[in-house]
C-alpha cells in the first residue's frame, strides 16, 4: 500500500492538498474564536468606560445627597456592578432614590445579590460631588455574560464545522487533484514512450496553461528528434574530420615538446660537463670561477627559453582569455620601445620613428605590448653598430597600421616563411647568442592570430621590415 501511495502523483497531491484545506480552516475558525470574543469584550468595555465617565460628569455637577437618582437610573440601564469608596479606602453605601443618608459606611454582613462570577475586569473612576471636596473612588464591573454566551456559541458549533470542513477538503481535494494530475500522467506516459524513441504519439493540446505549453513543446520535441536523428549521422561525419584535425593538433605538439627536448638538451649537458669538471679539478677546469661564470650565462639562456615556453603554453592553453580594453596604441609603442633606449645607445643606432597620435586599439594590451617587444628587440640585436631603426604607426584604410624596419641586414628568401615556426633561426649555427631561442616569433604569431590581425615579413632595400595591420 505505501510502495503505491510513493508511485501515485494523484494520492500525493490529494493527501497535500486534503491536509492543507484541513489545516487552514482551522486555523481560520481558530483564529475567528480567539478574535471575536476578544473584541467584543473591548467592544462592550469601550461602551461601558462612555456611560460612566458620562456619569461622572453629572455626579460632579450634584450633591452626594441628590445623586440618588443618578445611580438608580445608570444601574436600571446597565447590567454593572458598583462599589463607591472614600479617601480612606471604606466602602460607602451607593446613594438611592429611597435613601436620603449620606454618607453611610457599609456594613461587614452585607453581601451583593448574585455571583459575582458575572461579571468581568474592574475599572475605577475618582471624582467629587459638587458639595464635597472628598474625593470619592467609584469601582464599576462591566457583565461578562454575554461573551460568555458568544463563546459558548463558537464552541457548540466546533463539531458541525469540523465534519462540513472535513468533507468540503475531501471534494475539493479530489477535483483538484484530478484536474492538475491527468495532464501530468498522460506526459509521464509519453515520455516513457520517448525513452524508447518512439515517435508516434501525440498530447492533447486543449489547455492554454504551462502544461499545454509543455504538450505543445513535446509535439515539437517528437518532430525535430526524428530530423536530428537524421542529422547526428551528418554530425558524426564532421566529428571524425574534427577527431583527424585534432590528432594533427596533437601531433604537432607533440612535435614542438620534442624541439623543446632538443633545444635543452645542449645546454643541461654543457653545464653537467663543465660541473663535472670542476668537481674532478681537471685541466681548464681548475678555473672555476671562469667556468662558473659560462655555466650561469647557460642557466640564464635556459631560464628565458623556459619562460618563452611557458608564455607559448599560456597562449595555446583553452582556458588563456584575452584581457580585452581600449587603449592607446601609440602611447604603448612608445613605452615599449623606451624599456631599449640603453641597447640603442650602446651600438650606435639611429631612431627614426612616424607615430600618429591618438590611435585608440581594442585588444589585449599586456599580449600586444609583448608583441612590440619582441620585435623592437629583434630589430635592434640583428642591426648592425650604427645602423638605422625606422618605426611608423598610422591609419592605413581605415585600420591601424604598426612597422618597424631595421637597416643593413637582409634575410635569405626561403627562410622568410619558416621564421614563425617554434625553434627556427636562420643561424645555421643556431647559437643563441645571435639567433635567440627560435620562439620570440612564433609567439608574435600566436598573439597575432589571436587578434585577428594581418601581419608579414619582408625584405626592403635598406633592411628587415616587419609590418602588422589590425582589423
Amino acid at each position: 500500500m505505501k510502495k503505491k501511495i510513493r508511485k501515485s502523483l494523484f494520492v500525493k497531491i490529494f493527501a497535500v492538498t486534503c491536509l492543507l484545506m484541513v489545516v487552514c480552516c482551522s486555523a481560520a475558525y481558530g483564529f475567528i474564536a480567539w478574535l471575536i470574543p476578544q473584541t467584543y469584550s473591548t467592544d462592550l468595555d469601550a461602551a461601558l468606560d462612555k456611560e460612566v465617565n458620562a456619569l461622572i460628569s453629572e455626579l460632579e455637577c450634584t450633591a452626594g445627597t441628590d445623586s440618588g437618582f443618578l445611580f438608580d437610573e445608570f444601574l436600571l440601564n446597565n447590567t454593572v456592578l458598583l462599589q463607591l469608596y472614600d479617601e480612606n479606602g471604606r466602602e460607602i453605601a451607593l446613594p438611592s432614590q429611597y435613601n436620603h443618608h449620606f454618607p453611610n459606611a457599609v456594613e461587614d454582613d452585607i453581601v451583593f445579590e448574585g455571583a459575582l462570577s458575572v461579571y468581568g475586569a474592574t475599572h475605577s473612576y475618582l471624582f467629587c460631588f459638587h458639595d464635597s471636596e472628598m474625593v470619592y473612588t467609584l469601582s464599576v464591573a462591566g457583565n461578562a455574560e454575554p461573551v460568555n454566551q458568544l463563546m459558548d456559541t463558537i464552541g457548540n458549533i466546533a463539531p458541525s464545522l469540523t465534519v462540513m470542513v472535513v468533507f468540503l477538503s475531501i471534494i475539493g481535494a479530489v477535483l483538484y487533484s484530478r484536474y492538475v494530475t491527468k495532464p501530468v500522467i498522460e506526459i509521464s506516459r509519453v515520455s516513457e514512450k520517448i525513452s524508447d524513441l518512439d515517435f508516434t504519439w501525440d498530447c492533447t493540446e486543449k489547455r492554454s496553461d504551462e502544461l499545454g505549453v509543455l504538450a505543445h513543446s513535446l509535439n515539437e520535441l517528437s518532430r525535430k528528434l526524428s530530423s536530428a536523428l537524421n542529422d547526428l549521422q551528418a554530425a558524426n561525419s564532421r566529428l571524425e574530420a574534427d577527431i583527424k584535425r585534432e590528432r594533427m593538433l596533437e601531433q604537432a605538439q607533440l612535435d614542438f615538446f620534442s624541439a623543446v627536448s632538443h633545444e635543452l638538451k645542449t645546454p643541461i649537458t654543457v653545464i653537467k660537463g663543465q660541473l663535472e669538471g670542476m668537481l674532478l679539478n681537471v685541466g681548464k677546469y681548475r678555473e672555476r670561477d671562469k667556468y662558473l661564470a659560462r655555466s650561469l650565462e647557460v642557466v640564464k639562456a635556459m631560464e628565458g627559453m623556459v619562460q618563452e615556453i611557458l608564455t607559448v603554453s599560456r597562449i595555446k592553453s583553452s582556458e588563456n582569455v584575452l584581457q580585452e580594453e581600449t587603449f592607446d596604441f601609440s602611447d604603448m609603442v612608445k613605452s615599449e620601445y623606451g624599456l631599449f633606449e640603453d641597447m640603442v645607445v650602446g651600438k650606435g643606432l639611429e631612431w627614426h620613428e612616424d607615430m600618429q597620435q591618438g590611435l585608440m586599439l581594442r585588444g589585449d594590451k599586456a599580449l600586444l605590448g609583448k608583441v612590440v617587444n619582441n620585435l623592437v628587440s629583434n630589430a635592434i640585436h640583428y642591426s648592425p653598430d650604427g645602423g638605422d631603426i625606422f618605426i611608423k604607426v598610422h591609419l592605413c584604410n581605415g585600420k591601424i597600421q604598426f612597422s618597424i624596419e631595421n637597416t643593413g641586414v637582409h634575410l635569405p628568401e626561403d627562410d622568410i616563411p619558416k621564421l614563425f615556426d617554434a625553434f627556427y633561426r636562420v643561424e645555421r649555427s643556431r647559437n643563441r647568442q645571435t639567433g635567440g631561442s627560435g620562439l620570440g616569433l612564433y609567439i608574435v604569431k600566436m598573439i597575432l592570430e589571436q587578434h585577428g590581425a594581418d601581419y608579414q615579413i619582408r625584405n626592403t632595400e635598406q633592411g628587415v621590415c616587419f609590418i602588422i595591420d589590425f582589423g
